[in-house]
């Protein structure tokens, strides 16, 4: 489990993730502050923004009764378990009949919210997003011998890329939507709202408003659904 001390934002920061994946970086700053203060400096070139995806990526109904919030990162041991684990007993009980809708928001590196976002515009949120739980480790090892910030920047940005196109993407139109900024914004949203919904360790879920904190079984949720239908 993540807590807010070890949330690690950014392409330099991958590195020193892989040795200190799960220790403090930014001990004194909120999740809030670490967002904005990184993206604040540009990771991307500017452009003008367009066609911005506004609405949240829901996975179910989205008119379900019972509304979970996930707040996770893809380099969380526990969020990885989460998805592998206890998401689909949960899919199959109650996401797939109508019951329960899922919305995720990231804590991970920017440039993955980046791609998420992207690959949102294609339809294929989900897709990514699994692959990225399942492999993230790998970018992390490929970033582990980068010499400089600027081949570091190339790894990832190719690494993410060809998620994209393995992915089924339209090659250009996520390449053009990765190298922009247009959802510097909504990225910091997902910080900002985690850090005032009070979340300090990933992962947090929100089931109808209830917090559930870090690496729990799947009877956990099963009791608080099953409280609220």
């Amino acid at each position: 489990m993540l807590n807010k001390r070890t949330i690690i934002f950014g392409l330099v920061a991958l590195v020193a993730l892989a040795g200190i994946i799960w220790y403090g970086s930014r001990q004194d700053s909120t999740i809030g502050e670490q967002a904005a203060a990184l993206l604040r400096g540009g990771l991307f070139p500017k452009e003008e923004p367009s066609q911005l995806i506004e609405e949240e990526f829901i996975l179910g109904n989205p008119e379900a009764p019972v509304t979970i919030i996930e707040y996770s990162s893809h380099f969380c041991g526990a969020c990885v378990n989460f998805h592998s684990e206890t998401l689909p007993l949960i899919m199959e009980k109650y996401i797939k009949n109508g019951q329960v809708k899922l919305i995720p928001r990231r804590l991970s590196p920017s440039e993955l919210g980046q791609t998420l976002l992207c690959a949102q515009e294609q339809n294929k949120f989900q897709l990514v997003d699994d692959y990225l739980f399942e492999h993230a480790q790998e970018l992390l090892e490929q970033t582990s011998q980068a010499a400089s910030e600027e081949e570091l920047n190339a790894i990832v940005a190719k690494w993410l890329k060809a998620v994209a196109g393995n992915s089924g993407l339209n090659q250009a139109d996520f390449d053009q939507c990765f190298d922009s900024d247009k959802y510097h914004q909504k990225i910091v949203n997902w910080f900002d709202q985690a850090e005032a919904a009070g979340v300090e360790a990933t992962p947090t879920f929100f089931i109808n408003g209830q917090m559930i904190v870090g690496s729990q079984p799947y009877s956990q949720f099963e009791k608080i659904i099953e409280d609220e239908l």
